[in-house]
């Protein structure tokens, strides 16, 4: 019988398997029309070839043992490969993926955009079959010089159908800004404009308008990756020996029927976007924006992008291309100049998922597999391969052991830039440096369950290969939602963990919650349930006591349980309502010193493990039917309400009890944020430091409730294949010593 590890491992893949079977057809096909297509000057290419690029490295980032392995499965995948990141044709330059950058690479010039970041001003016409919410919406763009013309390549993040996407590039400059072609609406300067929509392309001159008729300007449009190349010739446009080339692009929707952009109404239709009013009656058309090298990360970094399409002028957004670097072949992310790759603090990155329900956007209302109907959950907000998170990189170099890790939750409405600046700079400041990430989690509002639960991990997944971090010195934190995230994962994964902290923290999925009535979120999503594995997990939390969205009262009775549990917390109370960082002024000082070089505990002596079926998600690769050393648990009743199963364990061959708690202590006092003087009271308790010593013996208590099956690796154990087993269940339980063949199954109460 295979394990749960080894069927969730089995679902990801076999999900893999059942996409690529999904599509044969369409997209050998496809490839078969792309091989060897002529491409007007710049040659023929074969664009059915991938150019493979190398894997991300194995940093040791993450725990390399054999499972059960603290976290998830699908924190342990392999990273998934997206079709817009690979290469064809003469493309060979790793992307760079880190938004609003560019660099120099294999004599390609490269252009890495923000994804999802083409709804600031103009809103999608409303037929999502064929718009999908994001069908201009870019994710790179590159240059290359060939022998006959400058290659372009443009690579979208959604394409659906490519007749109905256009993209202008003004190539050169010019003293004035000219009005670009086919009723864009927008003005830039250049000498060239050339305009591809499906794989119609042409040129015009920007001062005159006249067409520039070249038998070598010609497009071809990849389907699969969502990627149109162009080929420019030198006829149309001679940028060779120039070290300052202006580069501008942007992307809107196509009017297939009156052959121009689809410029924006009032408010859209089924196929025409929405965005003009009285005070901009002639709207841009454009959706998406290059060059933005200056973009304040914070929701979708579009501030420069919506000012420069309200005002149609695209001046100010360019690049300055060196084709005597492209000629030359030169390597260059360009560091500490403008437009270059940033090295250090916050900056969004892109990663490939393996889940992708649809291309675009979704509306989904929840992700949460148990209670999606039996048609499923529907398309996320964020639907598709792509997605980001926001990381924090400290200045400092990191330490031979890697960064120290903060996992940084968002807020409801929130997204991967919305979480406190400030905290994570002062982490990144600590004697050890905590790098750390924001992910998006598929939308603003989804509770960390399915999709979204899986999105966090896989971000993690990709920033443990990116940089150098410490799987030892991990900690969990957020604000609202957020902190509905901190407690659910706390609990879920308390080996992942050596400290968590956050701020008004949600005791239930959804807000609002009256005390005396029904969770909002429903018994099953209560944090109170799985707050019982926390033992090895410390924890600091900020509440407002006038606090209703997340309820003080719901909040008081989780740190009032820890308190009764022995475990350890620090609960801080401020005369506030629902808000973080007013409370404290913007200074997260004692959240970043409590969790400062807290170690995770791998393999303690004694845990409680509350198993909560609604979180245990195998087919997204959210497991959660492992812990510590027992992994295999399974609910014997996985339908009552809640779904949730119960073990308490206890090694007695470590020789080592229950930590000793100290006494409860309260108190106030006044803390000086940036803002000035807050006063507060506290309710916090601590361990002595002392454990007491038993007697040790080669045997294990075990008590279960409603559980079906657990399996204990003996090694962590610290136990042999012969140990006595003391086991106290309310039903039929099976009990397996991993490697210790078919004498170590153990049935009970039967």
């Amino acid at each position: 019988m295979m394990s749960s590890q080894q069927l969730c491992r089995r679902t990801i893949k076999r999900s893999t398997i059942v996409a690529l079977l999904a599509m044969p057809v369409a997209l050998v096909l496809a490839d078969l029309a792309l091989a060897q297509t002529p491409w007007g000057a710049c040659g023929s290419q074969d664009f059915s070839h991938v150019n493979p690029q190398p894997p991300a490295p194995d940093l040791g980032s993450l725990l390399n043992t054999a499972p059960p392995r603290p976290g998830p499965d699908i924190l342990y995948a392999p990273l998934a490969i997206a079709p817009q990141l690979e290469n064809t044709g003469p493309w060979n330059a790793a992307p760079i993926l880190i938004s609003g950058s560019s660099a120099y690479r294999s004599g390609e010039f490269l252009y890495q955009d923000f994804i999802y970041d083409d709804t600031g001003r103009n809103t999608y016409p409303t037929d999502t079959a064929k718009y999908a919410g994001n069908a201009a919406d870019f994710v790179e763009l590159r240059l290359k010089p060939m022998s006959g013309g400058t290659a372009v390549r443009i690579t979208y993040n959604t394409m659906i159908d490519p007749e109905l996407t256009g993209a202008t590039i003004a190539l050169g400059g010019s003293t004035d800004a000219y009005s670009m072609p086919y009723s864009a609406n927008a003005r830039a300067p250049g000498q060239v404009f050339v305009t591809v929509h499906g794989s119609t392309v042409d040129a015009v001159d920007a001062a005159s308008g006249a067409p520039l008729v070249s038998s070598g300007l010609a497009a071809v449009v990849d389907t699969q990756r969502r990627q149109v190349h162009v080929c420019v010739p030198y006829s149309v446009f001679e940028p060779r020996g120039n070290t300052q080339v202006r580069v501008a692009a942007a992307t809107g929707l196509w009017d297939v029927v009156n052959n121009r952009y689809n410029f924006p109404g009032t408010t859209a239709t089924a196929t025409r976007p929405g965005g003009a009013n009285a005070n901009n009656p002639n709207a841009t058309a454009f959706f998406n924006v290059a060059f933005r090298y200056s973009e304040p990360l914070t929701n979708f970094a579009t501030a420069n992008q919506n000012t420069t399409i309200t005002s149609g002028n695209l001046q100010n957004l360019f690049a300055n291309v060196d084709f005597v670097a492209l000629a030359n072949g030169v390597n260059d992310d360009m560091p500490g100049k403008v437009g270059g790759v940033p090295q250090t603090g916050r900056m969004n990155r892109i990663f490939a998922s393996h889940f992708e329900t649809a291309q675009g956007r979704g509306s989904a209302a929840t992700l949460q597999p148990t209670r999606c109907p039996a048609t499923g959950c529907g398309n996320p907000t964020f639907s598709g391969r792509l997605q980001i998170y926001s990381v924090y990189v400290p200045s400092a170099p990191p330490p031979p052991e890697g960064y120290g890790f903060f996992l940084s939750l968002h807020y409801l409405s929130g997204n991967m830039n919305t979480e406190p600046l400030r905290w994570h700079q002062q982490a990144s400041q600590l004697e050890t440096p905590y790098l750390s990430i924001t992910p998006n989690a598929r939308g603003p509002g989804y509770w960390y369950y399915g999709l979204a639960a899986a999105d966090v991990f896989e971000a993690w997944a990709d920033v443990a290969r990116r940089y150098k971090l410490n799987p030892n010195l991990a900690s969990i934190g957020g604000t609202s939602m957020g902190s509905f995230g901190t407690w659910k994962f706390s609990g879920q994964y308390p080996d992942l963990f050596g400290s968590a902290q956050s701020q008004v923290n949600c005791p239930s999925a959804g807000t609002g919650w009256v005390q005396g009535t029904q969770p909002p979120g429903g018994v099953s999503s209560l944090m109170i349930l799985t707050a019982p594995n926390t033992r090895w997990l410390p924890q600091y939390n900020w509440f407002g006591t006038l606090d209703t969205t997340c309820a003080y009262w719901a909040e008081s009775e989780y740190q009032n349980l820890l308190d009764q549990l022995g475990y350890r917390y620090n609960k801080i109370s401020f005369v506030h309502g629902h808000v973080g960082s007013p409370m404290i002024g913007d200074e997260y000082g004692p959240m970043v010193d409590f969790m400062k070089n807290k170690a995770v505990k791998r393999d303690p002596q004694v845990f409680t493990y509350v198993m909560n079926g609604e979180q245990h998600e195998p087919s997204v690769g959210v497991t959660s039917d492992h812990v510590y050393w027992v992994s295999g648990l399974t609910l014997r009743n996985g339908s009552v309400s809640p779904p949730i199963g119960k073990v308490e364990v206890i090694s007695m061959a470590f020789g080592l009890g229950i930590p000793t708690s100290a006494p409860t202590q309260t108190g106030s006092g006044i803390y000086v944020g940036t803002t000035g003087p807050v006063s507060y009271t506290y309710q916090t308790r601590d361990w002595t430091g002392e454990t007491p010593p038993i007697s040790a013996s080669n045997s294990i208590k075990l008590t279960a409730q409603n559980i079906r099956t657990i399996t204990i690796d003996p090694v962590r154990a610290r136990v042999d294949c012969n140990v006595m087993l003391r086991v106290l269940t309310d039903g039929p339980l099976d009990v397996t010593l991993d490697g210790c063949g078919p004498s170590g199954v153990r049935h009970f109460g039967n």
